[in-house]
């Protein structure tokens, strides 16, 4: 933050450092709150809404903040999902409950409610790119991913074979390991309404799920390594010369690179979600918390398991890229090796889950 203040001045691809301080940072929680925090105030009463804003300042301000040394920012993206959830938490709304607590009567029409009041409020904050914020959300909720599940299930149950039913809600409800609520739906809407998921006997969901795995979780993270290492920023293209020739002034120019490049896009399409969840009725209270206890059982797991596979996987792409470039040899052996391994630790937790 003291370097992006000091050189506010320098340009990268015609982008100041001072202008991503402005577009990335609001100066202060009242500041943050004056342009993004009171679409989350529903307070009519005028006294009710200038207490609710202070408890909203006074989160922003214990949680949120970058300091300099002249200011204290805060984030603007990201900074509202952690509003909207502590709002929840303070009066006792649900956002997401364990397997074992759920209410499928009482909480199906408030999980919709908060969601859509979430999506619809991050949608009139133009100046927030809320792919973070998104990301968030669902990380913390699965709240997308459980109605969309329900969703396409429903409107197939005739296809169902009920002696693998269990096959079925598993390997589905396995997807919540894929980060990327787009591609989760993506994958649900192909292996249902394709009947993918339909024609394969109980042996073949392993194979099935592995290329499930290989295909949502190892390919973008290679992908994501490929473009760093081969995106090759030049300082001339940075226009680092002379005095500005430190190390962290390097670093943080290339950062600004990246920045400008993807500072106009959105990793998801919000409208579309918007209106895809909003046309979803829970007509089948016991499909809904049957997948809703499947997917939350192997949310408690998939914190730990992700990390862990990204730590292993990250260091065994490490020692092949000091190593040279990858052969066909290495590249097969991290896709059948690791993926099956994280495919073990999900389906060792199937074992524990119980239908409601």
């Amino acid at each position: 933050m003291d370097l992006l203040e000091m050189f506010g001045e320098e340009e990268v691809n015609g982008l100041t450092l001072g202008d991503i301080l402005d577009e990335k940072y609001c100066i202060s929680p009242d500041s943050f709150y004056e342009n993004f925090g009171y679409l989350l105030n529903d307070k009519s009463d005028q006294i009710m809404e200038k207490d609710e804003a202070e408890k909203i300042i006074q989160y922003i301000q214990d949680s949120s903040q970058l300091k300099s040394k002249n200011f204290a920012y805060v984030p603007k993206e990201g900074t509202l999902f952690k509003v909207f959830k502590d709002k929840l938490k303070r009066y006792r709304q649900p956002f997401n409950k364990s397997a074992d607590k759920l209410n499928v009567v009482k909480d199906i029409n408030k999980f919709k409610i908060n969601t859509l009041l979430f999506l619809q409020q991050l949608s009139k904050a133009k100046t927030i790119n809320y792919t973070q914020d998104i990301d968030s959300f669902e990380k913390s909720s699965n709240i997308l991913f459980i109605f969309g599940i329900y969703n396409y299930l429903e409107k197939n149950q005739s296809e169902f074979d009920s002696e693998k039913e269990d096959y079925y809600f598993n390997t589905l409800s396995s997807l919540v390991i894929i980060e990327n609520i787009e591609l989760k739906l993506f994958l649900l809407k192909n292996l249902i309404e394709k009947e993918t998921l339909f024609t394969h006997r109980k042996f073949e969901f392993d194979l099935l799920l592995h290329r499930i795995y290989i295909l949502t979780v190892v390919y973008p993270i290679l992908i994501k390594e490929f473009i760093k290492q081969k995106l090759d920023i030049t300082a001339n293209i940075l226009g680092i010369s002379g005095t500005y020739e430190d190390g962290k002034i390097k670093s943080l120019k290339k950062k600004a690179f990246i920045y400008e490049l993807l500072r106009k896009h959105n990793g998801y399409n919000l409208k579309k979600l918007i209106g895809d969840f909003e046309a979803i009725q829970v007509n089948n209270l016991g499909l809904f918390g049957n997948l809703y206890t499947r997917v939350s059982k192997l949310q408690e797991i998939k914190g730990e398991v992700m990390d862990q596979f990204k730590e292993d996987f990250y260091d065994m792409i490490e020692i092949f890229s000091h190593q040279g470039l990858l052969s066909k040899d290495d590249i097969l052996f991290i896709f059948e090796g690791y993926p099956m391994k994280l495919q073990k630790e999900v389906i060792s937790s199937w074992r524990n889950i119980r239908k409601k």
